[in-house]
Parts: structure tokens; sequence; C-alpha cells
């Protein structure tokens, strides 16, 4: 059975009488032998000896409509955040200090995602992700993440975002937003984050393979190949390869696609490739390329459409892909299969 932790949105059945029923809510307590979820009809004491089955289920949407145009803002970043998490990440939150002081184990998992793997060298591994209240004033949890950072060794960032596609902040960093520009923060350019529906981006993804190119092969794998990670920027013996090829492998179910052009000599190239997390029954498309000299042949898009055939076949509906504001053939590219821009991201530095 999954590990149940506070703050986790589930999906409980077990043993009710001669029967069985389901919990549906948010995990507020775990127990040698209960756990306790918030439903609607209130609060639910589930024995664990009588627990079948146990799933995460997507946070609740804030408004009606497709899946990936109600999740609130803060989801989205959840999301996302889930695709690439580093080891050493944590929450800050007051009641998790308040546990650190008195030796609890009742920790929580909401307020400040702090994240740290340094030798990886990208932003979304080494950031602050303010995701709801910590339980302090904006300016002490400043501080705190500030000093958390420090004691790596590490300059902090935070990761700051839109409600919306407006670029207005969203509530949990309209307080924080001033003040990092008092304190001397700068914001990085800004990312967008693209959502859309599996079901429509993948239809006709064979054809598409075809299309691109004839003889196109689509090929999924477990474990990125060495020269992926290579391509990304790790070269062999690189000090970070290693903990980069972590991030890459990170997460519950993570696979990566290969187009391969197929030579009458038989011999196969790679044209491009991408990596593909599943998160909360949410797909996310990452660490997309291909090749520069077969670029705007259609192997990118196929690869992408295979990715999201595959995500589709599970069961899931929903997409995201993050892509640089001036990156405009990625935008062309995940927006000809019907994604639209959900929210803005920036990171914050000084």
């Amino acid at each position: 059975m999954m590990e149940l932790r506070e703050g986790m949105r589930v999906v409980i059945r077990y043993r009710s009488g001669d029967g069985a029923t389901d919990a549906l809510g948010t995990v507020e307590a775990t127990g040698r032998d209960t756990v306790t979820v918030a439903t609607k009809r209130g609060e639910a004491v589930i024995p664990r000896a009588d627990i079948l089955l146990a799933h995460e289920v997507p946070p609740a949407p804030v408004r009606t409509g497709r899946p990936h145009q109600v999740l609130s803002a803060s989801s989205l970043r959840l999301v996302a955040a889930g695709a690439w998490l580093p080891p050493g990440s944590t929450w800050l939150n007051a009641d998790n200090v308040r546990a650190e002081l008195t030796e609890s184990e009742n920790f929580v998992q909401t307020g400040w995602l702090l994240r740290s793997m340094p030798a990886a060298g990208t932003r979304r591994a080494n950031s602050a992700l303010p995701v709801a209240s910590p339980g302090m004033p904006a300016a002490q949890a400043l501080d705190a993440c500030e000093a958390w950072y420090r004691e790596r060794g590490q300059e902090p960032q935070v990761q700051i975002y839109s409600a919306d596609s407006s670029g207005t902040l969203a509530a949990e960093c309209a307080e924080l937003g001033p003040l990092l520009r008092e304190r001397g923060y700068t914001p990085s350019a800004p990312t967008l984050a693209l959502t859309g529906s599996t079901r429509e981006a993948a239809a006709g993804a064979s054809r598409a393979a075809e299309a691109a190119l004839p003889g196109l092969r689509i090929e999924v794998a477990d474990a990125p190949a060495e020269d992926y990670v290579t391509a990304l920027g790790h070269a062999p013996g690189s000090p970070g390869r290693e903990a980069y090829t972590t991030l890459l492998r990170g997460g519950e179910q993570v696979q990566f696609l290969t187009a391969w052009a197929q030579h009458p000599d038989g011999s196969t190239t790679p044209v491009a490739r991408c990596r593909l997390a599943e998160v909360n029954r949410w797909a996310v498309v990452t660490n997309l390329i291909t090749r520069p000299d077969l670029r705007r042949r259609g192997a990118g898009r196929a690869v992408v459409r295979a990715a999201l055939a595959t995500a589709s076949g599970r069961g899931v509906r929903s997409y995201l892909a993050e892509v640089g504001a001036d990156n405009a053939a990625s935008l062309g590219l995940f927006e000809s299969l019907g994604a639209t821009v959900s929210q803005r991201y920036w990171y914050a530095a000084r």
C-alpha cells in the first residue's frame, strides 16, 4: 500500500461492516493504527487494518470545467514540482517548526516547499515554492527560507507565479512579491505553463510519427539514455551529471521517449526526445530536444504526441508543459496540440 502522508488528497477503500466503502478527501493525521481523512461528510477515522486500497488523487478543482482548465494556480505548481522533486526537499511551516522543537513526528506537507540539489544545477531543484500560508508572517518565512539555503551554502531563490495567464501574482505570492523587491531580489525571464487535453493532443499520434519522417519509430524506455543526458548539457564525467540523472529518473512514474529515424543502410539515429512524468493523474512533458539539423520536420511534435498518447492510454486526461516565453518554436508546438497558457512563473534571486 502507498505511504499515506498528511496533506495528501486520497481516496481510500476500506472495510465497513460486511462490505466496503470509500473516503475521498485530505489526509489530516496518520497514526500507527489509524488514518484520519477530512471528507465532505466530516472526518473519517479509518483503522489501517481495514484499508483495502489507497490512491492519491488530483487536488480538488476550484471551479467547474475541464480538468486542465480548473486547477488552482498553487495546485498546478505542485503538479509541476512533483515531476522534478529533489530528495533534499522539505516544507517550511510553523507546525513543522514546532514539531522539530518538540521532537514530534507530526509533520505537515503544506506551506513553502524548499528544494535543494545544488549539484544538479537547475533552478527547479534549488528554489522555494510558496503554495500555501506557512503559518507565519511572510517576512519571517522569508528569513527562515534564506537561513535554510545559507546552511546549505546556497543563494536563496524563490519561485513566484501568476494566478492565470494575465501575469497577476497568485494570492500565495501577492504579499511576497513586494517583500522580495525590498530585499534586492530580481525576477528571471518568465516561463509559461501550458495545459491541455491528452486525448485531443494524442489523436493520430502514430500517423503523425510517420508523417514527420518516413520510417520514424518511437521508443519508450524507463531510464534516460546516456547520450540524452549529455545532450541536456551534462557531459560524461561532469560534476553534476549524476545528480541531474537522479532528478531525471525521480518521480513515481517517469518514462523517456525517443523518435528514431530509419536509414536505408539499416542504421538508426535519434532525432527527438522527451521525458514524461505522471503526477497526480497529470502528464508532465519536460526536456524536449530535437536534433538541430532535423528541426521543423515534425519529429519533436511526433515524440510529444506519442508521450501524450502513452499517458492518455493510462487514463490521464490533462497535461502540462513549461516553455520559456521567448521559445517561439516550442510554444507553437504545444499550442498546435491544443494547449493554452494557464499561468506564468519567475525565479526571484539576489
